[in-house]
């Protein structure tokens, strides 16, 4: 997630921003107690694979500006001209095509490295490396707001701000190469961290990111609501795809059980989650009976056996009221999540024409088995002018309101120690570390 790989970001530059006596740190000469254990020639190699390390992170700041602020063509443009988050990205620009060192590649970005500083700028270019897939996966423009966009682009100043000001500690490293217009980039960024960090930061974007597909549970059942749970789980998963007409139907009983068992079962335990099942009971017997009729042949029949199975395990839980409040709680969420998909599945079904309604036609079925013929009955799609309330159900009743996504613990913390480590000066203390 875009939260976790930033998180390690920041830490390992602030680690950096900590240290000084850089040449001492990578085996140089220092103090008489400290003998030199390394060649300038071996300096002059670690200091070009930390320059690779530093190409990786300053490839992610670029990536995350055009994130939060995509505009397209610079061409042409002036420091006047120039907003804070263009002119970072410009000089981001700039500071890479001059740069002669390379991406660290995959096993400098996986093999721990022999020195402390060399490790902390693998942590940091791992991270960055890591990171660059967020953009794509939902960290990225059209699918952040205002207040996320201004949070990336804070981010990504701060994270500026740290590299300019170890260029100018790391300057004495033999064959170090500078950054190209330090003094601008440097400049840039404290602008941009200015006008970003102006608002008040959204720190909800720290949940959004790629992240590893879940897996559904299976194997053998757990006991009691646990099972439930496990079976409502991987329901959820299923529901990714379209369910088909049938399976849909079959998923929408099975929940009605799983509700009409686990309310009658919580007792005075949880009042307020028995009343709410009781009413998603209620509107899935609705929903059930609106769909009697329902018809399609296009989607995944997967959903139906897990909310088959979810059924037959809540029908078959002891008559002991469910007294474990984490576990109810958990379950209430799973209810959510999958009311709102199944409320997705419907309304794309029905938009996509996927879901038909079967209505009676005044004619004699001459096709049908049997000596007796029935009526002729003929599928006519949802939105079309027939008496169905399942699009007012879904809509009014069963969608619940969104859940407001809530900033990861910490979110905040990890910024402002990296704050405190920019502004860090020889012999400050080190952040608290609480246990």
């Amino acid at each position: 997630m875009y939260g976790e790989n930033t998180g390690h970001l920041r830490q390992a530059l602030g680690v950096l921003a900590r240290e000084h006596r850089i040449q001492q740190r990578l085996g140089g000469k220092g103090i008489h107690t400290v003998p030199e254990t390394t060649t300038v020639e071996e300096r002059e190699e670690l200091g070009k694979q930390i320059r690779r390390y530093r190409q990786c992170v300053l490839t992610w700041s670029l990536q995350a500006v055009r994130a939060a602020n995509p505009r397209i063509n610079l061409e042409g443009t002036t420091g006047r001209s120039r907003g804070p988050a263009e002119e970072l990205r410009y000089r981001l620009t700039e500071a890479l095509a001059a740069s002669t060192a390379s991406l660290a590649h995959g096993d400098e970005l996986i093999t721990e490295q022999q020195f402390a500083t060399v490790e902390s700028w693998r942590q940091a270019a791992r991270a960055a490396a890591l990171g660059e897939h967020d953009f794509s996966a939902g960290a990225g423009y059209g699918r952040l707001s205002e207040q996320q966009c201004m949070t990336v682009l804070k981010d990504a100043a701060d994270v500026v701000r740290g590299l300019v000001a170890l260029d100018r500690r790391y300057e004495g490293v033999p064959g170090w190469q500078k950054l190209h217009n330090q003094g601008w980039l440097g400049r840039a960024a404290e602008a941009c961290a200015a006008h970003a960090g102006y608002d008040e930061p959204d720190y909800t974007v720290d949940r959004l990111g790629w992240r590893p597909a879940p897996q559904p549970m299976y194997g053998r059942g757990m006991p009691g609501l646990a099972g439930v749970m496990q079976a409502q789980y991987n329901l959820l998963l299923h529901l990714d795809e379209l369910p088909d007409a049938r399976s849909l139907r079959v998923v929408m009983d099975s929940q009605r059980v799983v509700a009409h068992e686990a309310g009658a079962r919580v007792g005075d335990v949880e009042p307020e989650l028995a009343a709410r099942w009781t009413t998603r009971k209620q509107t899935y017997v609705k929903l059930v009976q609106e769909t009697r009729d329902l018809g399609g042949i296009l989607g995944k029949p997967n959903a139906a056996g897990d909310g088959a199975v979810a059924a037959s395990r809540a029908e078959k839980l002891s008559r002991d009221p469910l007294t474990d409040a984490k576990q109810l709680h958990q379950l209430d969420r799973l209810f959510t999540h999958i009311d709102e998909r199944v409320c997705a599945a419907v309304e794309h079904g029905i938009k996509k024409r996927l879901y038909f309604l079967r209505v009676p036609f005044p004619r004699v079925d001459d096709r049908g088995p049997g000596m007796v013929k029935g009526t002729r009955h003929r599928y006519v799609p949802i939105t079309s002018p027939v008496q169905t309330d399942l699009i007012a159900l879904v809509r009014h009743e069963l969608r619940t309101a969104p859940i407001k996504p809530v900033p990861p613990q910490g979110a905040a913390q990890s910024r402002v120690d990296f704050e405190a480590a920019l502004c860090h000066r020889p012999g400050d203390p080190g952040p608290l570390v609480t246990m």
